[in-house]
């Protein structure tokens, strides 16, 4: 913009000057006369067409001079020689000199997902951009999974000059620092886990890849905000062989669980019977031929007071021999 508005300022100061000399400029005529008076209307054309010129290289310079910048925004200022001569992190307007330009880096969350597209869409099902295809590990067993998922990180303000100067922008920056760290710790990370660890401790190894990767941008001015792992995919001979697996405990459990409840069972029964047993004997032993002796009578005196008849069986003594008490 700077370099249009030089150009706008030099040719309507080109300009203002040649229409001035063109208007007191007489030219003089073979016999002592003098040219025609020129002409005022294209004269003022071109005045007017300098003074547009000059105006407008000055409002052009005055707006390369000044920029605003949003929240989320970090700035690199680099003169048109190519230094850098300051930066700026800080939301609102800023001035700088009108041939300096701006490189601009986003310094708001940002994302890298690798998941496999759907109908070689590049869609990462959330309404962005997938930045690749799931990244192939292979864990410590030898056997290769496929793994998908989100890397959030964001860019420290202090740190975009550094960036700059070793990437000159933020889309070289993504493409050869961001994606290939994420993938490199990505396939490492598994090497660590067992086939049958990397199909249960999924919440491990994403807490390990996040440890990993903060480790590893440590000292570069980027901060992992997250990492979300999607999806981890075994060979289809692993995961038959783990759900044949699985299912095969579930049917120990279960049995297990039938020999339990058999054993309480049991438990009970004897319990129970062990009870029972119990009261009968101390039953047995408090039946004395006294205590038998007092329940006949009182059966009887019922049976009279309800007005029963007793019968007495041939050859037996209807008389009952009753202790005499003791004073």
């Amino acid at each position: 913009m700077f370099v249009f508005a030089l150009i706008c300022l030099v040719a309507g100061v080109i300009t203002l000057v040649l229409a001035r000399r063109h208007r007191a400029n007489k030219l003089a005529l073979p016999g002592g006369s003098e040219s025609p008076a020129p002409d005022k209307t294209g004269n003022r054309i071109a005045l007017g067409a300098g003074a547009l010129l000059v105006v407008l290289g000055l409002v052009l310079g005055v707006t390369s001079s000044v920029y605003a910048q949003d929240a989320g925004e970090a700035r690199v200022i680099r003169s048109f020689t190519g230094q850098i001569v300051g930066q700026t992190t800080s939301t609102g307007l800023h001035v700088k000199a009108p041939w300096d330009s701006t490189v601009n880096f986003n310094i708001r969350n940002q994302t890298v997902t690798y998941i496999n597209g759907t109908g070689g869409s590049d869609s990462d099902n959330n309404g962005g951009i997938r930045t690749g295809p799931y990244i192939t590990v292979q864990d410590k067993d030898g056997v290769s999974e496929n793994v998908s998922l989100t890397v959030r990180y964001s860019i420290r303000p202090a740190s975009v000059t550094t960036i700059y100067t070793s990437f000159r922008d933020e889309e070289n920056f993504k493409a050869s620092f961001i994606t290939q760290d994420v993938r490199a710790v990505v396939r490492e990370v598994p090497n660590n886990y067992s086939t049958l660890e990397v199909l249960t401790k999924r919440a491990e190894i994403e807490t390990s890849i996040e440890q990993a990767l903060t480790k590893r941008w440590a000292d570069t001015g980027v901060e992992v905000n997250s990492i979300s792992l999607q999806e981890i995919q075994a060979p289809k001979a692993v995961t038959e062989s783990y759900a044949e697996a699985q299912q095969a405990q579930i049917d120990v459990t279960k049995q297990q669980a039938k020999l339990d409840a058999t054993k309480v069972s049991a438990q009970q029964a004897v319990v129970t019977a062990q009870a029972n047993a119990k009261a009968n004997d101390l039953l047995t032993k408090s039946l004395s031929s006294q205590v038998l002796t007092q329940h006949y009578i009182d059966a009887l005196e019922a049976s009279a007071d309800k007005g029963g008849l007793v019968v007495v069986p041939n050859g037996s003594s209807p008389l009952i021999n009753i202790p005499k008490a003791t004073k």
